[in-house]
């Protein structure tokens, strides 16, 4: 089992449902280009976009 902090436990589950899932969105303050305050969203606008990273 590989071991991860929580906040990688949580990009990664937001990635996997974002690639999964078309209509997925993420929304919230500061989650687009600085990816949030605990960086938990760091990335997911490079890869799915302003459309999706709000």
């Amino acid at each position: 089992m590989a071991v991860k902090s929580v906040i990688e436990a949580i990009r990664e589950g937001l990635q996997e449902e974002m690639r999964r899932d078309s209509k997925v969105f993420v929304l919230g303050e500061d989650v687009g280009l600085r990816g949030g305050v605990f960086l938990a969203t760091q990335g997911l606008m490079d890869e799915f976009g302003e459309a999706r990273v709000i």
